[in-house]
């Protein structure tokens, strides 16, 4: 990676990259799709189990936008002013999450909260998928897997930051339903209200200090496309190889979407954790990954986008079965689920970033991302609905209690395994095969096992 930071154009992609992550990782963790704080005020707001399902749909659905993000620069030689336009405006708008709560109430502010998400996600949804593409364009493939490991390395500390102050911040003032706050005043709303409203402007502010750098990252120019929208999108679905890749891309979005509306509001209602004991169980799964960051970058630079992803699909099977046997008495043991789910999905989000990008032509890498994030939203977006529409009752085996989101997540161990049957259809022109990579490994574990035990001595 060193040879192609010689090139100033690139070195300067990759440090202004750096900076403008971060300030958007601040956003993400604080007001993004995922964020806990925002379950966290739909719990608030007295959301329901279909709620929660809605607003964890809403952030699939708006991969459907991704398309729209191509067509509005077909026509265009550059891509940065859209992407900071529309950035902005996802942005700014997360600033009425923390209104809402001095302004509605009841299922009325529920729907407000969803709707303002909905279309911030839009906005968000359209400027990264220009943003990718323009990326993309700056980063060689030969690195493109370390590239996006060091980034999300750096982006996983400033998350696991951002995290743990808030966290602290919020369970110090919301502690005996506010009393900080009463010190002050006789206060007309519900304290809690005022530590929302400031953590949501907060973001805000970091994602526009993030869209400031990013004006200053470098741009080539870029192909103008001039064949109709129809043709120009409808193109991809001609290369079989790529139709392959999206019945394996449905097949683990349906997967991953069972159960996945349930993991932080069972954290939060069924274990009892506060928002520090959820912060704990996000910093092991972050420390995890930051450490294998690297080596997934690596071994995907060498074998493959492909042999990665089967590796990742056999952990990320295994991990939601830890949580069927947590209760608030033993939720200790999802502690440890936190590490190996740490590194599996270090592994597999480099995947779905860079996957599509390694088997599209080069001058249609940003609307085979489009299709991609579009169909994968649409499906994952499905099974988000069925679990919420659909829980199961809860069980009694053998005297132990399983509730109906213990179910689901069964079901979705069980289903990510079988993602193995339409990836193993899906070619990778760069890949090494999962046998190779293998044999590839027990050598290494070998010869660096037997160096460990006998170590060479220095000649005289």
């Amino acid at each position: 990676m060193e040879k192609y930071l010689k090139d100033p154009v690139i070195k300067k992609t990759v440090n202004i990259s750096y900076i403008d992550g971060s300030f958007a990782q601040v956003f993400a963790s604080l007001a993004s799709s995922g964020s806990v704080f925002l379950t966290k005020l739909l719990v608030f707001l007295n959301g329901s189990p279909i709620h929660f399902g809605l607003y964890s749909a809403i952030g699939q659905l708006s991969q459907i936008f991704q398309i729209v993000g191509v067509i509005l620069t077909k026509e265009l030689k550059s891509r940065k002013k859209l992407v900071v336009q529309f950035a902005l405006w996802g942005r700014l708008l997360v600033i009425f999450f923390g209104l809402i709560p001095f302004f509605f109430s009841g299922k009325s502010a529920i729907y407000i909260f969803l709707s303002i998400f909905l279309i911030s996600n839009i906005f968000q949804t359209i400027s990264a998928n220009m943003w990718i593409a323009w990326i993309s364009d700056m980063i060689p493939l030969q690195i493109r897997g370390r590239f996006f490991s060091k980034r999300s390395q750096l982006l996983m500390i400033v998350g696991l930051l951002t995290g743990y102050i808030f966290s602290l911040l919020f369970d110090f003032f919301t502690k005996n339903d506010g009393s900080f706050f009463k010190n002050f005043s006789d206060l007309k709303f519900n304290p809690i209200s005022f530590i929302f409203l400031f953590i949501f402007t907060f973001a805000s502010l970091m994602g526009i200090i993030g869209i400031i750098v990013l004006q200053k990252q470098p741009e080539k120019e870029k192909d103008i496309e001039k064949e109709s929208i129809k043709d120009f999108l409808t193109e991809p679905f001609k290369d079989k190889n790529f139709i392959r890749f999206l019945i394996y891309n449905i097949w683990w979005m349906v997967a991953v979407g069972v159960g996945s509306p349930f993991w932080q509001p069972f954290m939060l209602k069924n274990l009892k954790m506060s928002l520090f004991e959820v912060q704990i169980y996000g910093t092991i799964s972050t420390i995890s990954a930051l450490y294998f960051l690297k080596p997934w970058g690596l071994f995907i630079d060498r074998f493959g986008n492909k042999t990665a992803m089967r590796f990742a699909l056999v952990l990320g099977s295994i991990n939601p079965f830890v949580w069927v046997f947590a209760t608030e008495k033993i939720k200790w043991i999802i502690y440890f689920e936190a590490f190996t789910s740490g590194m599996m999905w270090s592994g597999a989000n480099i995947v779905a970033t860079n996957f599509v990008l390694s088997i599209a032509p080069d001058k249609k890498r940003q609307i085979y991302t489009a299709i991609q994030g579009t169909v994968s939203g649409l499906a994952m977006m499905f099974s988000m609905l069925m679990s919420s529409f659909f829980i199961p009752k809860p069980l009694t085996f053998f005297n132990f209690n399983i509730t109906g989101e213990q179910i689901l997540f069964a079901l979705t161990g069980i289903l990510r395994l079988t993602t193995e049957i339409p990836l193993t259809f899906v070619k990778e022109k760069s890949g090494k095969s999962a046998r190779y990579a293998m044999i590839y490994l027990q050598q290494s574990l070998k010869v660096r096992f037997e160096n460990l035990i006998f170590p060479l001595k220095p000649k005289k």
